[in-house]
């Protein structure tokens, strides 16, 4: 297997950590044509990433390859045993692509100033608000973690709102997730996780590295 993106892209870092979780050994790199090229485009018709290349096939949509690899190699478990669970564990999940996700993404196109545009901030920081407090609330009903001390939902959560922390949070003003309660309780669980914690430093590195390229650095 092979996986194709850069670590800075919070949806490639998701499947990372969850290889990392796993202890699967993925090779990342990006492909070397491009992502418009032929080639990786007969893997992945979107010229998107990630993708992830099993047996000369193009596995697209970083969530549906966390739970491949989930299925793949069951344990670690990264899921609960029961339904319930399962479900609550992929709600979060949900929650960050479908409404956390798409409110940052919004603000991440306002972060030039000579570009911003005031009415579209303040609209896309409210629906954030809102949606990081659902999943807050969401968060303290969703199951403990098991043996590996991670669940999808942890390895989905934590690039996004890393991401957040070095961009829109401190350029506009939106919400901090550590200033929540079930979310700043469960910051201080990831950065001293054996895994999770190494891999905040470097996915915040590779972060630091794409700003500074955007900056002309």
């Amino acid at each position: 297997m092979k996986l194709y993106g850069a670590l800075a892209s919070p949806y490639v870092a998701r499947v990372v950590l969850v290889a990392r979780a796993k202890g699967l050994s993925l090779p990342l790199e990006m492909p070397a044509g491009g992502l418009k090229s032929p080639a990786y485009l007969a893997l992945n018709p979107f010229g998107k990433m990630p993708t992830l290349e099993v047996d000369g096939q193009g596995l697209i949509e970083s969530q549906v390859i966390c739970e491949y690899l989930e299925d793949l190699q069951p344990q670690p478990a990264l899921l609960p045993s029961d339904a319930l669970g399962r479900a609550r564990i992929r709600t979060l999940c949900r929650v960050l692509d479908l409404y956390v996700g798409p409110e940052a993404s919004a603000l991440f196109r306002q972060m030039n100033p000579a570009t911003r545009d005031a009415a579209a901030v303040e609209a896309a920081r409210t629906k954030l608000a809102t949606a990081l407090g659902a999943l807050d609330t969401l968060l303290g009903q969703a199951p403990a973690p098991g043996v590996a001390g991670l669940t999808l939902a942890d390895c989905t959560l934590l690039p996004y709102l890393q991401l957040m922390q070095k961009t829109v949070v401190p350029a506009l003003g939106v919400t901090d997730p550590r200033s929540l309660g079930q979310l700043s309780a469960w910051t201080q669980r990831m950065q001293s996780h054996a895994i999770a914690g190494p891999f905040i430093a470097e996915y915040d590195a590779a972060v630091d590295a794409f700003l500074k390229s955007l900056r002309g650095g």
